[in-house]
């Protein structure tokens, strides 16, 4: 076993979670056969120490599109220790597991996954952890296109992180009550809370949710009709992501981007950008929010229409034929 490995990553474990992991990211990067042989010799000998790691470093798996690798990883540490005690580790990685269900659009694990999650946090009396599952129902009711619900669950979790006095999570929950609302088209209520959640994120140095805020802004913007600031936002955030290397948010930040260039009639650019945004969600094996579906399909249709099957097809193509420095190039030229 890689025992310096296992350690670091039990004593790291914060910063896996928290704003700024991409040191510890890049580290993984580079020993993933250490890694893995930690969990192996974690699945047979060590089931707590395997869910630990496991649910410290399921944020690494969902970075780098590793979703099926975290999600069997965690599966299997999950099953072997299913008789097993009711542990900080286990809601830890019951969390992991059913986040990146949640992401690959699999309702039923999520659901499963998360209540357990719950279950055991309360048991344990950890806000924290209470926090997090009902993050996770919170994101369990957006594949049931239930907002009242998920913003119900993320007020709990709000209060639940509030009252554990961590700054993380209270950002994190901040910004799917503000989602919440903005499915609910309830713009006026979201657009300040928005502007708390984007300065939560800023104050804990939290570039990804910087991105992600950023990314919504401008999606709100386009919505209400503001399309130059919806650019900004989105090209702001899209090259936040491209740093990052967070390939997912890069997927919507196209996506976005794919909306205004149909909404001015640049069609052609349209078809790209959207060919590029499906090539990478395919490539990391991730759903894509059923909020956006609709929208996407909109604007597919609206290049189909105004290209020809034959031209967009092609436009499609060349996009989803795009290196990931190429699409994010493209998108921001």
């Amino acid at each position: 076993m890689n025992g310096s490995l296992s350690a670091d990553i039990l004593t790291a474990e914060a910063d896996l979670r928290g704003p700024s992991p991409d040191a510890w990211f890049e580290r993984l990067d580079g020993d993933s056969e250490g890694l893995e042989q930690a969990l192996g010799w974690s699945l047979e000998h060590d089931h707590e120490q395997g869910l630990r790691l496991a649910g410290a470093v399921w944020p690494y798996w969902l970075a780098r599109g590793q979703l099926d690798s975290g999600r069997a990883w965690l599966t299997r540490l999950l099953d072997a220790s299913e008789w097993g005690e009711r542990t900080q580790g286990r809601a830890k990685a019951l969390y992991g597991a059913g986040t990146l269900a949640f992401i690959q659009g699999d309702r039923e694990p999520s659901l499963r996954l998360h209540t357990e999650s719950l279950a055991i946090a309360r048991e344990l009396s950890n806000l924290g952890l209470e926090a997090d599952a009902l993050i996770g129902l919170a994101r369990v009711a957006v594949l049931d296109g239930d907002a009242l619900i998920m913003e119900q669950r993320a007020y709990g979790s709000l209060e639940a992180a509030r009252a554990a006095g961590d700054q993380q999570r209270v950002a994190t929950a901040l910004h799917h009550v503000v989602e919440a609302k903005r499915r609910q088209g309830r713009y006026d209520e979201a657009l300040p809370l928005y502007d708390q959640s984007l300065e939560a994120h800023r104050a804990l140095g939290d570039e990804r949710g910087v991105a992600l805020e950023l990314h919504n802004l401008g999606n709100v913007a386009r919505l209400t009709g503001d399309a130059t600031t919806a650019a900004a936002h989105l090209r702001e955030s899209l090259e936040i992501a491209a740093r990052l290397k967070s390939e997912r948010l890069i997927g919507y930040c196209l996506l976005g981007l794919a909306h205004l260039a149909g909404e001015r009639g640049d069609w052609h650019r349209t078809a790209r950008l959207l060919g590029a945004s499906a090539a990478i969600f395919e490539k990391v094996g991730a759903a894509l929010d059923p909020d956006y579906v609709g929208d996407r399909d909109k604007t597919q249709t609206g290049a189909l229409g105004a290209l020809g099957a034959e031209e967009c097809a092609a436009e499609v193509a060349a996009g989803g034929g795009l290196e990931l420095e190429a699409a994010v190039r493209e998108a921001l030229a």
